[in-house]
């Protein structure tokens, strides 16, 4: 018994450090869409103008995630993500001291490739740090830390800026992302990686042709190419959801704003719920690929019933609400897929190399979808939703045949 509550106790000190730095992650990411109207006044540029600080900070993080991933298998994980996060929180404090938006825009850029590690290098040192047998709540918990920093983030910024100035707020977030990072560093002797053995560990962060040619076959592997579309289209699916289903739902289902909204509050909550429930069935199920399959063809469901019908105010929050608890489920299972899937060595690239996925997904989804609403098409948002469903699910089956095989 001592020996379960000792590894317990590791497990939690484990998670607790990895989770802090994936919610800063996710806080820095949203708190910089709240500052927008005040640097509009700021600056006076453009609402384009102020968006290009956010694409920036997203494609430099997607762009960056393979090469990080890459620098994680190579000399570990640990290093990298208290250096990133380090260059996150330095880049997003010295926003507070830029003269121009041009400045913002190098510090976003910047900020973005220190945000860039915190997949590969956090799913590196949580395969190997964290008991088996509790892996899928491990990834369900870290998920969830992710998205409560960014549903905070919002609320936190706007109540620094009323409290002091946009320039503090920033230096102060900034400034909580460098105590973060060296409690990383003063605690990093329980963060395991699959280097943390000395005599496996390369001091140079460059690879060989070997390597190179080892890390090629990996990308183009049948197995890693299926989930990158299975992230991308997760991601296009929940983008989509979080940009555009209220303006959809408003046209299609005409409703008020307020219902639409609530809407979209429930399937948000659902969805973060989701997430720690998904936990738990994926370290007692041994069919990930099922709950994946299963998240996937629900949702699907929902979304077509919302393209065809006009749905009543509680029965549309309801549905709402199950499509976010199956969107939630999906991800401890689809972390779950990948780390059975990623040779020894390689989960830093393996995760990093999908999650480029989930970055691409977010920068198309509200751009393709205000296309689709430009065009009067609003009734395609959902059949799009329930389009990239389905093709989740085919991409699961398609996983599932190739694990057989």
């Amino acid at each position: 018994m001592d020996a379960i509550s000792t590894t317990a106790r590791h497990d939690t000190r484990v998670l607790s450090l990895i989770s802090s730095g994936h919610f800063l992650s996710h806080f820095y990411q949203l708190s910089l869409p709240p500052l927008l109207l005040i640097w509009r006044d700021e600056f006076g540029v453009s609402y384009a103008a102020l968006g290009t600080v956010i694409a920036l900070f997203g494609l430099a993080t997607g762009l960056a995630q393979i090469p990080a991933g890459i620098l994680v298998d190579r000399i570990g994980a640990r290093p990298l993500l208290v250096g990133g996060l380090i260059i996150e929180a330095l880049a997003i404090s010295a926003m507070g001291f830029a003269p121009s938006l041009e400045m913002i825009y190098v510090a976003a850029v910047i900020a973005g490739i220190g945000n860039s590690v915190f997949h590969p290098a956090d799913y590196a040192i949580l395969n190997s740090s964290i008991d088996s047998g509790r892996m899928g709540k491990a990834f369900s918990i870290h998920t969830f830390s992710g998205h409560l920093g960014g549903s905070i983030a919002p609320a936190s910024i706007i109540f620094l800026v009323a409290l002091y100035d946009w320039q503090s707020a920033v230096m102060i977030t900034g400034a909580l992302g460098l105590v973060v990072a060296v409690l990383i560093f003063l605690q990093g002797g329980i963060l395991q990686d699959e280097l943390s053995d000395a005599s496996e560990k390369n001091s140079s962060s460059d690879e060989t042709p070997a390597e190179r040619v080892s890390t090629a076959r990996l990308m183009l592997s049948r197995q890693m190419i299926l989930f990158f579309m299975f992230f991308l289209l997760a991601s296009l699916t929940s983008s989509g959801v979080h940009s555009f289903s209220v303006v959809a739902n408003v046209n299609i289902h005409e409703i008020s704003f307020a219902v639409a909204g609530t809407a979209l509050t429930a399937y948000l909550f659902a969805s973060t719920s989701g997430i720690l429930i998904g936990g738990v069935i994926a370290d007692k199920a041994t069919e990930h690929h099922t709950i994946a399959l299963v998240s996937f063809l629900g949702s699907a469901v929902i979304f077509a019933l919302f393209a065809l019908f006009k749905l009543p105010d509680v029965l549309l929050i309801g549905l709402f609400i199950i499509a976010g608890l199956l969107q939630g489920i999906l991800r401890p299972a689809r972390d779950m897929m990948v780390r059975a899937v990623a040779p020894k060595g390689t989960t830093g690239r393996a995760f990093g190399f999908v999650s480029t996925g989930i970055a691409l997904g977010s920068a198309i989804a509200p751009v393709f979808f205000g296309w689709i609403i430009d065009q009067q098409a609003t009734i395609w948002v959902f059949w799009l939703l329930a389009i990239f469903t389905v093709g989740g699910a085919i991409i699961v089956l398609e996983q599932k045949r190739l694990g057989r095989d």
